[in-house]
């Protein structure tokens, strides 16, 4: 469960939103309506001037990043020096996480990776499938995808896979969307516009 309520003053932006969810959630929004400010509300890479921040039954609101079992993944989350496998095992290796063969060959089905070598010659679609399938193996208690679903070829059965995926590790699932109807990919749909949010 994410139970989100946040404040924060960006220039004349107010951002003023409310989340509660668990399993995959859609936000939905045009540009600029404040979801990229919210997942990093969530994350911890934006400090709030009020509000509270809880992940599962833990308050992470004063929590840093890497304490609040969160990972964000943008489509600059990859690690271009690195090769695949390496790659998608990398969040795991730094929590102390052994990810054996058989585990990575199957999220590696699943999603749709059937390509190796250094992550610095795919194309953006192929890292995007790298840098989500490494936040799925490192195990956190939630997921923000931050646009990193919008240019990945045959994206909605990418979704439907990784949100099959995340709810078989018990991992929430929380990504922006700039289209409502994404809404159909998830359990729950919330519309941002002008910083503020409503369920669906």
């Amino acid at each position: 469960m994410i139970d989100a309520k946040v404040r924060k003053r960006l220039g004349q932006f107010q951002l003023d939103a409310e989340l509660k969810s668990d399993g995959t959630t859609c936000v939905a929004g045009r540009n600029g309506a404040g979801k990229t400010s919210l997942l990093r509300a969530i994350a911890g890479l934006l400090r709030i001037d009020e509000g509270h921040v809880r992940i599962g039954a833990l308050d992470v609101t004063s929590l840093p990043v890497e304490k609040r079992g969160v990972v964000m993944v943008t489509p600059d989350s990859s690690l271009p020096s690195l090769d695949v496998d390496s790659h998608m095992t990398w969040g795991a290796r730094l929590k102390g996480k052994r990810i054996g063969r058989d585990e990575l060959l199957r999220v590696k089905s699943n999603l749709g990776v059937d390509f190796g070598g250094p992550v610095r010659n795919l194309s953006l679609g192929m890292r995007e499938r790298v840098s989500l399938a490494t936040a799925l193996l490192a195990s956190p208690k939630a997921i923000l995808v931050d646009e990193a679903f919008s240019s990945l070829h045959q994206r909605d059965e990418f979704i439907v896979s990784y949100s099959a995926l995340a709810k078989e590790m018990g991992i929430d699932l929380v990504f922006s969307s700039q289209d409502e109807t994404d809404g159909r990919l998830a359990g729950h749909l919330y519309s941002m516009t002008n910083g503020s949010v409503r369920e669906k």
